[in-house]
């Protein structure tokens, strides 16, 4: 028994943090997962990230076996993942391999693909292991559903989705800054994030992700100059995404050149799109 899924990326418009509530967007870089059973009773599983070897694949096997509990199955498995998302950089990559290797479960054992319990054994498995603050429902589902989704995190509802352009381009950078997760600091910007959330949900999603990136970035101690500079250049908007260290910046075709200048000397850049379609089989 085989199962193949891949999930997104997500690029923060509201970080969840400061107030439990938060939103993200699909980004069409993705993870790719394949997870193959045998049912011997056995209950061992084995995991392997086929592009980042050193990193331990516990996310991965903890994913296979909530699942299989879930269904009460002893069978023993293999998975394996690869990914075009950058870890531990701010855009979902844990969120996006929960959900990929949960959905190829779910493939693997010709289950009826129920879109609420894959997110939710998702989001278990990055709990169980002390991958998230807030259970980061807005990048799981983002990833997982694609377009834009603003929710409560803390009570796992999707309060609003939306589609985001997808003629536009969204530049990533990955710069040379270590990744700060100070949650106490994050905390205190509550209120003003809560304006940001505000925008977000009455649809001003350029203007929130600007203000959520300035507050957390200030929060933080990253480089509020970055997004400044990305519209200089010509960007629609720019922010932090997550925790950091990465940017994003949302940019029309005639403008990625003068932005992807702009950026690239404060480290690596990615040129990709949005994605509304979201995660899948295949």
């Amino acid at each position: 028994m085989e199962g193949k899924a891949y999930a997104l990326a997500s690029g923060t418009i509201i970080n969840a943090i400061a107030t439990g509530k938060g939103s993200a967007f699909g980004l069409d870089l993705k993870v790719y997962a394949k997870v193959k059973l045998i049912d011997d009773g056995k209950n061992k599983i084995e995991g392997k990230v086929l592009d980042n070897p050193n990193i331990k694949p516990n996310l991965i096997v903890r994913c296979v076996k909530n699942t299989l509990d879930y269904f009460g199955l002893n069978y023993s498995a293999y998975v394996e993942t690869k990914t075009e998302i950058p870890i531990k950089s701010g855009l979902s990559s844990s969120s996006a391999t929960s959900n990929a290797v949960v959905l190829a479960t779910f493939d693997a054992l010709n289950e009826k693909i129920d879109d609420e319990l894959i997110l939710n054994l998702g989001i278990k498995s990055s709990f169980d292991e002390k991958l998230t603050v807030t259970g980061a429902y807005d990048d799981a589902t983002a990833s997982y559903y694609g377009g834009i989704t603003i929710t409560d995190n803390i009570e796992r509802k999707i309060l609003k989705r939306d589609k985001m352009r997808e003629d536009l381009n969204v530049l990533v950078l990955i710069p040379r800054l270590k990744k700060n997760v100070d949650v106490n600091r994050m905390k205190l910007i509550r209120d003003y994030v809560e304006i940001a959330f505000n925008e977000a949900m009455n649809g001003k999603y350029f203007k929130a992700l600007f203000l959520n990136g300035i507050l957390y970035a200030s929060a933080l101690n990253f480089p509020t100059k970055i997004a400044i500079d990305a519209l200089e250049a010509g960007a629609i908007t720019a922010g932090l995404s997550g925790t950091g260290p990465s940017y994003i910046a949302i940019v029309e075709d005639e403008n990625v050149n003068k932005v992807r200048d702009a950026l690239k000397k404060y480290g690596r850049v990615i040129l990709t799109k949005p994605n509304n379609d979201g995660a899948s089989v295949y």
